[in-house]
């Protein structure tokens, strides 16, 4: 039979994974930990027990959101600063084309196939609820997600569009990312539109996705 500790981690991932679909469709304020206690199978003591209280077991589901994502999301955001930082100083446009799109295209991707996988569809509901009423949940996946993967691809826009200003170029970083969220974000008006009734197209989205990104570091849209 599992210890003692093994089944105390069983819980607690148990409750996590209950109170992020909970959460998500009800959200903070419109669930009590009861419910999600009942809805995870255990007692509700043990919501106290590892969390502390509703909004610990809170910003619990948003840490292990940060570390799914991060788990895919940062080492892009990794190359990215480092493929920057080792570039030489002196290349030419068609140089840096050639080295920044396939990052940029590997990006879209990654983020495109991961926002519209089943396992995201109650991260997106919380992230978007968070979005709209910032609390220290957003302050968490912002500051160790968000804020490196933004900084990471204005950085690098920053080489693709000299023409731009500073100001510019983090516009510019919004405007790419805004491309792919938005296929998860507005999924059922997305589904309604294109006449999609199941999985959307994967491969239509990241082969508009490439192109739209190639207008954006050419100045053409």
């Amino acid at each position: 039979m599992p210890d003692t500790a093994s089944r105390g981690l069983d819980t607690r991932d148990a409750l996590i994974k209950t109170a992020t679909q909970v959460f998500a469709q009800q959200g903070y304020h419109g669930v009590s930990t009861r419910a999600i206690a009942t809805a995870a199978g255990v007692n509700q003591a043990l919501i106290g027990y590892h969390f502390g209280n509703k909004e610990g077991l809170y910003l619990a589901v948003f840490e292990a959101i940060g570390q799914s994502l991060g788990q895919h999301l940062s080492p892009l955001g990794q190359k990215l600063r480092q493929v920057v930082d080792d570039a030489p100083a002196n290349l030419d446009r068609p140089a840096r084309l050639a080295l920044y799109l396939p990052l940029l295209d590997n990006l879209c991707n990654v983020m495109s196939e991961l926002l519209l996988s089943p396992q995201t569809e109650y991260w997106a509901q919380l992230i978007l609820r968070e979005q709209q009423n910032p609390s220290q949940a957003f302050e968490l996946l912002f500051e160790r997600l968000m804020q490196p993967m933004l900084g990471a691809l204005t950085r690098l826009l920053a080489e693709l569009r000299g023409d731009l200003d500073a100001k510019g170029h983090a516009m510019l970083a919004i405007s790419l990312l805004g491309q792919i969220l938005v296929w998860r974000f507005a999924r059922e008006a997305v589904a309604r539109h294109m006449g999609w009734q199941q999985q959307p197209d994967l491969a239509a989205i990241q082969h508009l996705l490439h192109q739209n990104i190639r207008l954006l570091v050419k100045g053409e849209l």
